[in-house]
């Protein structure tokens, strides 16, 4: 197992200062909404990653392909909710140009960053292809090996996640500069999240 772990850590760091959805979804609520922003929103796409890594250790025990129809509607759902938030955040209109649309609650950034990594068609794929090429040959037990795997990649993940998410906070002024009656913070989140609902989109239909 350890001759694995450092390779493996050193390609999932690779992989996560890469641009991407993820990225660019924490650093939206973090100028949006804080550092509270950016933690819950961390938190709940490493517990989509976990669903994800579940997924793969079941795939890795059973060997059966989930069916393309549960995972598409899966994707689709999310993108609507994406969506929605979307258009829930243009649409509040703040007091005034210097305050900000009413922040989500805890709750709602966790379930936004679980739906933003579950939605993603690529993340499966991503997981289910990239994590079994780490288990050992040897390995005891492949599908636990390939959750605990899943997992540490969540757990890093997540952290830089925050840490990106958290640098929004140093343009949190944004919150105070109108445009249209909407702060920009309100615009950067609404274009954030309606481009990976409308790219996941169409990537599940390419997908499926």
């Amino acid at each position: 197992m350890t001759e694995t772990l450092m390779p493996f850590l050193l390609a999932v760091l690779a992989l996560l200062i890469i641009p991407g959805p993820d990225m660019a979804f924490v650093m939206a609520n973090g100028i949006a909404h804080g550092r509270r922003g950016a933690f819950y929103s961390a938190v709940g796409i490493s517990a989509g990653g976990l669903v994800l890594a579940v997924t793969t250790a079941l795939l890795v025990a059973v060997t059966l392909a989930i069916s393309p129809s549960v995972l598409l509607a899966l994707q689709l759902v999310g993108c609507l909710y994406l969506l929605y938030v979307a258009v829930r955040t243009i649409f509040s209109r703040p007091g005034s140009a210097d305050t900000c649309a009413p922040a989500p609650t805890s709750g709602d950034l966790f379930l936004r960053g679980a739906a933003t990594n579950l939605s993603n068609p690529k993340a499966l794929v991503f997981f289910s292809a990239f994590i079994p090429q780490f288990i050992p040959d040897d390995a005891a037990g492949p599908a636990f090996h390939a959750f605990w795997l899943g997992a540490l990649l969540c757990l890093v993940g997540g952290a830089v996640n925050f840490a990106i998410g958290a640098s929004g906070v140093l343009f949190s002024g944004l919150n105070r500069i109108g445009f249209l009656g909407r702060s920009w913070s309100q615009w950067i989140v609404f274009v954030v999240f309606v481009s990976i609902a409308v790219t996941f989109t169409a990537q599940a239909v390419a997908f499926g």
